[in-house]
């Protein structure tokens, strides 16, 4: 019987698995602004040893890395450059963690900052404060490694996760794409589940995994009302209202149809990453550590409201959203800091 129903699951893939993929949602045309902004930054000299995915909140640069001795995360003062402690150490331990990962998604406590983090090998979502400490633990069903895979996962209140399940290859060059679900972690109960586009079918003869055509950078708004997501070979971001299930994806003129896209063509990543506070999305154009040093900022209406151009090469980035700041990093270690607070006036 089981066998049964896998072969009708396929026959019912394989049939509406086409070329032709819907977008469940608004699609918006917007113009590529015409003035570009040029920031100067100023240099930031940070003590001892940093490397990897940098971030920023609050007056406090983070900097994840496995090459750290002292711990997976080193928190240092923006300010004076000085670093203020090594945290989520390695270990088994109740205070310790074997593989950390890290969504960007920030909170406070008396001790100021506290920051959501995910140890994979233990199915733990902890939310730790700079001095380390692990001020709220959950430890939920949902996320055994042998479930689907979550790529990013957002707390959203005391009770529910907002979870990205990634696309799924399961015929050569058939794709289920990728999904969103909202569950109770505390029972494990699926209260929604948002799917924005149709299942794919893609010639397999490029080199980008199937997989992979939908990919995105997301980010959250701090109030935890809207999801942004930067499409990666789009050109486009989406804006996801979670209360309504609403979702509008917003492109310029040159943007590729998608079905193009699948179709085969050569594929160009437009953007690497994205940040985000209750005003701005910013989408850094360029791939993942090869960005071109501009930064395109939308409202979370989905006006395109500036391009800006940082002055020195880039490969990380980080966006303080409390001090309004943006970081830049490249590969000799060098960190600039400019200030955005001129978007705000």
């Amino acid at each position: 019987m089981k066998f049964i129903n896998i072969l009708i699951f396929a026959v019912l893939l394989l049939t509406s698995c086409g070329n032709k993929v819907e977008f469940y949602g608004e699609m918006i045309e917007v113009a590529y602004p015409e003035h570009i902004d040029t920031l100067t930054g100023h240099a930031l000299k940070l003590e001892g040893e940093y490397t990897d995915y940098m971030s920023a909140h609050d007056g406090v640069l983070l900097f994840f890395s496995m090459k750290h001795p002292d711990g997976y995360v080193y928190l240092y003062d923006a300010k004076t450059g000085q670093r203020i402690n090594a945290i989520c150490k390695r270990g088994d331990g109740p205070d310790e963690v074997i593989h950390v990962d890290f969504f960007e998604c920030f909170e406070k406590d008396s001790s100021g900052i506290c920051m959501w983090v995910y140890d994979i090998n233990k199915s733990n979502f902890m939310l730790v404060n700079r001095q380390g400490h692990f001020v709220k633990r959950i430890k939920t069903s949902i996320l055994k490694s042998n479930d689907p895979f979550y790529g990013r996962i957002f707390v959203l209140n005391d009770s529910l996760l907002l979870a990205y399940l990634q696309a799924v290859e399961i015929f050569q060059d058939k794709v289920i794409s990728p999904h969103y679900s909202i569950f109770n972690y505390e029972t494990g109960e699926q209260r929604k589940e948002y799917k924005f586009y149709s299942d794919y079918s893609v010639n397999n003869n490029t080199e980008v995994e199937p997989i992979m055509y939908l990919s995105s950078f997301e980010g959250i708004k701090p109030d935890k009302s809207k999801l942004v997501m930067a499409m990666t070979y789009l050109n486009r971001i989406n804006i996801f209202d979670i209360k309504s299930g609403k979702i509008k994806s917003i492109g310029t003129k040159d943007t590729p149809d998608l079905n193009t896209v699948l179709s085969g063509e050569s594929m160009k990543p437009y953007y690497g990453g994205v940040r985000c506070d209750d005003r701005y999305i910013y989408v850094i154009e360029g791939t993942y550590n090869q960005l071109t040093g501009k930064i395109n900022v939308f409202d979370w209406s989905g006006n395109f409201t500036n391009v800006l151009q940082v002055n020195k090469e880039a490969t990380f980035i980080a966006f303080d959203a409390v001090l309004k700041t943006l970081y830049t990093k490249n590969d000799t270690e060098e960190i600039m800091a400019y200030d955005l607070k001129f978007l705000y006036e």
